[in-house]
Formats: C-alpha cells, sequence, structure tokens
C-alpha cells in the first residue's frame, strides 16, 4: 500500500485554511502534514520534515508566497509549490513561475482543482487550468521557465487531432471546433480525452503544453 502523498499549507486567513485542509484529507492518496499562518513559519516546519507539495497563499504576511516560493525552491529543490492568489492577471502566473512555482491557482476555481493540481505537479511537474492563456504558456516553454514532464514524449496524432489541438490553443470551443470539423461536440470531446490520457496530461493546457513542447504546434508571438 503507498503512503499518502504529504501536503504543506501555509494560510494567514483561519476559516479559508482550515476549510482546505478538510478538503484536502477528504482526498484518499493525501495528508496535510504542514499548516502554516505565513510562509515563515512553514519554513520552520519544513527543516524539521519535508513535504511533497506545498500550497502557498500569494499574499502573506513576514513573507509572502513568492518569497516563500523562492526560499523552497533554494533550499528544499524538490518540493512542487503551488500558489493560491486572487489574481488571475497573467503576470502574477508569470511572477509566480518565475519564481519557482509549480502551479497557480484562483481562489475561484472549482475546489476539484486543489486535487488535480496536486496530482500533476507530482507527475507532470507543472499544472495550469484554462484560464491561463495558451501565448503564454508557449513562451514559457520556449524560453524555457517550464519544462512540463510527460508519461509519454513521443506519441503521433493524426491530422484531425492535431487540429483539435491548434484550435484548443486558439481558444475555439468545442461547439466551434466540431461545426469546424464537421463532427459532433461529443466526437470532439472523446478525442481530447484520448489525446490527454495518451500524453498523461491532465486538462487541455497540459495537451496544449506538450503540444508545444513537442513542436506539434508553433506560436509565433
Amino acid at each position: 500500500m503507498n503512503s499518502k502523498i504529504t501536503i504543506g499549507i501555509a494560510e494567514d486567513q483561519q476559516i479559508f485554511r482550515k476549510g482546505l485542509i478538510s478538503l484536502i484529507n477528504s482526498f484518499d492518496s493525501m495528508q496535510v502534514t504542514h499548516e502554516a499562518e505565513n510562509g515563515s513559519q512553514l519554513l520552520d516546519l519544513m527543516r524539521k520534515n519535508c513535504p511533497q507539495v506545498v500550497i502557498l497563499d500569494y499574499s502573506m504576511p513576514l513573507l509572502n508566497g513568492i518569497e516563500t516560493t523562492k526560499a523552497i525552491r533554494l533550499n528544499f529543490p524538490t518540493v512542487k509549490i503551488i500558489l493560491l492568489s486572487m489574481y488571475e492577471a497573467e503576470e502574477f502566473v508569470e511572477a509566480a513561475i518565475n519564481a519557482g512555482a509549480n502551479s497557480y491557482l484562483s481562489k475561484d476555481d472549482d475546489l476539484s482543482e486543489i486535487n488535480k493540481a496536486i496530482e500533476a505537479v507530482l507527475h507532470s511537474n507543472y499544472y495550469l487550468n484554462d484560464r491561463v492563456s495558451a501565448i503564454m504558456i508557449g513562451n514559457l516553454i520556449k524560453s524555457g521557465k517550464i519544462d512540463p514532464k510527460y508519461k509519454n514524449n513521443s506519441v503521433e496524432f493524426s491530422p484531425d487531432e492535431i487540429k483539435i489541438i491548434d484550435l484548443i490553443s486558439k481558444e475555439f470551443t468545442t461547439q466551434q471546433i466540431a461545426d469546424k470539423l464537421f463532427k459532433s461536440t461529443r466526437t470532439i470531446e472523446k478525442y481530447r480525452t484520448k489525446m490527454m490520457e495518451r500524453v498523461g496530461a491532465s486538462n487541455s493546457v497540459g495537451l496544449i503544453m506538450y503540444a508545444v513542447k513537442n513542436k506539434i504546434i508553433v506560436f509565433n508571438s
């Protein structure tokens, strides 16, 4: 029997922190082992024993999320870092990635995103959700700021599959993709799901990251 994924949390709002801990502990494969009110306190706890994943509030007293991310990346390089924030602008996402974060989630995201993000950062190194611009993802990968890992780096796609990935990257909806390719929305969803399974992606953004990394689609910007 495999041991549970160990999680550390730094969040200064007690109600939100306790709710997050309760949620994560409800997942069968995960356990919160470190609870802190700020980044400085979490770093002290991590010096005794280190969790596999940490979830940090972007705005905290003493050490904010970015400062804590930099300190963790320096002192505990194997730990995966998820930043939670109220801010959704791309510059905040890029600042988080530049600091060393593996994932960036909005506090407005569905709570199920937490589970997906934890699993993904452990297995693929990065998790970004559908709100993050495909152009930004392309630029981050091309510049070497992120290097996602996948269970299969030699997947071959059919012409229709490549068209679908390209249209997803251009923010076309499932209905729009179906109309363009003269297929049903159900068929498009099946294509998407099967492609994600084959590469080991957790969502459409993970699929786009795979396609960019492996030069299946190219961004010119």
